[in-house]
């Protein structure tokens, strides 16, 4: 893995770490948000370590960052369940 690469991973690695549950935050909301980001973050290191190091290759890991926080964002608006089992 080149210098350049393992930079990269230890960037991925840094921003898909677990965090832990603040004080006054909803638990299972936040084991759901970790869970989210556990997933995503394997997929992320993953493609580090398949995909050469290129212009597409930034654009795929900013691309999963997005989608964690588009995924953060519905499970603070809508809890545990998803909208249509609430209903």
């Amino acid at each position: 893995m080149t210098k350049t690469k393992r930079s990269i991973l230890d960037r991925v690695n840094k921003d898909f770490a677990f965090r832990p549950c603040p004080i006054g935050v909803d638990p299972n909301r936040h084991a759901n948000r970790e869970h989210v980001r556990s997933i995503l973050g394997g997929a992320a290191a993953d493609l580090v370590r398949i995909v050469p190091e290129s212009r597409e290759l930034n654009h795929a890991l900013n691309r999963i960052d997005e989608a964690l926080s588009w995924c953060h964002k519905a499970i603070d608006r809508h809890g545990i369940s998803s909208p249509a089992e609430g209903a």
